[in-house]
């Protein structure tokens, strides 16, 4: 798909997802049923209490981090539609994420472009967005957290870890396939973590490190990770990042609902 690029793509996209937010507020006002979601005008009522200092949590239903009302507080001053915006550039930036690692993996261009494609041209990705759903920010997170560990920043990478176990509780499943990751072979000191770069013909290939192959299934693999002797070296690695990304949680924690 030589004619299309990245960038026109990227562009193409923020521009339809302007005209989906446009939309929106014409359909809010002209039709019964709203294309705003409920939960939208949830966050705007806890942020236009935040603006006025006030506790968020006044607001009735609201159930979510104080940082999402406090993002969300130029709706009071600037726009209602602030916080679409910022959700609709979550969700482009998740594109320019999958875009950068599968560009680390050596994807060929034309993958890449589909890749990508598949997420900012989804007719359920982009309309989460342009509703007023906070969840395209946990994905671009999600996504930052895995190319923090690809360029070997695991500090960083549980900070953002823990913010995003902080903003919604259900990234806390990622962390057994994190902690299965944070491999001492692969996390060595100073260096970044080596990858295995992606091939077209995978029909006879298996990818297999240390006796261990992916045609095992997920239970050898696990049990590789658990009882190989070698692997307690790494056992500091994975409670470095535990450690921090707890800490990091607690700090968010008590700092918000003190």
């Amino acid at each position: 798909m030589k004619w299309l690029k990245f960038r026109t793509l990227l562009l193409l996209s923020a521009i339809f997802r302007v005209i989906l937010i446009v939309y929106g507020e014409w359909q809010d006002t002209h039709m019964e049923v709203r294309y705003t979601d409920v939960d939208y005008l949830v966050f705007s009522d806890a942020a236009s209490l935040m603006a006025n200092g006030e506790s968020p949590y006044k607001r009735t239903t609201y159930r979510y981090s104080p940082l999402l009302a406090f993002l969300l507080t130029p709706n009071s001053f600037i726009h209602r539609s602030w916080g679409k915006f910022i959700f609709s550039a979550a969700d482009l930036l998740v594109g320019s994420f999958i875009q950068y690692i599968l560009k680390k993996r050596e994807v060929p261009e034309d993958m890449c472009l589909y890749s990508v494609m598949v997420w900012l041209l989804n007719p359920f990705t982009f309309t989460i967005g342009t509703r007023g759903n906070c969840e395209p920010i946990v994905c671009a997170m999600i996504l930052w957290i895995i190319i923090c560990l690809i360029n070997g920043n695991v500090v960083q990478a549980a900070i953002w870890y823990g913010l995003v176990v902080h903003f919604r509780i259900y990234p806390i499943i990622y962390a057994l396939p994190i902690i299965l990751v944070l491999d001492p072979h692969s996390f060595q000191s100073g260096q970044k973590p080596c990858l295995v770069n992606w091939k077209s013909s995978q029909d006879n290939t298996s990818y297999s490190r240390k006796g261990v192959s992916e045609v095992d299934g997920v239970w050898t693999a696990l049990k590789y990770h658990i009882y190989k002797r070698e692997n307690y070296v790494c056992n500091g690695l994975r409670i470095c990042f535990h450690l921090m990304y707890w800490s990091f949680l607690l700090f968010i924690q008590m700092g918000v609902f003190k």
